[in-house]
């Protein structure tokens, strides 16, 4: 359901994969931005990233989502299902979405 864009245009995965890579641009690597993009995000410094965290981070990156795509977009980065993105999981989506 998440990524039909055509009938959920507001929750397509690509679409919503594009905001977040935008920032990509200005670092040297793909790996760079992840790690540093981790930092800005992890506000509590435990190595991983929970859905406040999440919706936070994305809004002062000047990444506006409704909460239905911050949620997918989580589940997506979340592949352990734990509720929480590590930095191989946060990595590990942005390079496969690269």
């Amino acid at each position: 359901m998440e990524d039909n864009g055509e009938v959920f245009p507001q929750a397509s995965l690509d679409a919503m994969m594009e905001k977040l890579k935008k920032g990509a641009v200005k670092y040297p690597s793909l790996q760079e931005y992840a790690i540093e993009l981790m930092k800005v995000i992890d506000k509590n410094n435990d190595g991983f990233v929970d859905v406040d965290e999440f919706s936070s981070c994305l809004k002062s990156l000047n990444i506006f989502l409704t909460k239905h795509e911050e949620h997918t977009l989580l589940r997506k980065f979340d592949t352990s299902g734990d509720g929480k993105i590590s930095m191989e999981e946060f990595y590990n989506t942005l390079a496969a979405n690269f």
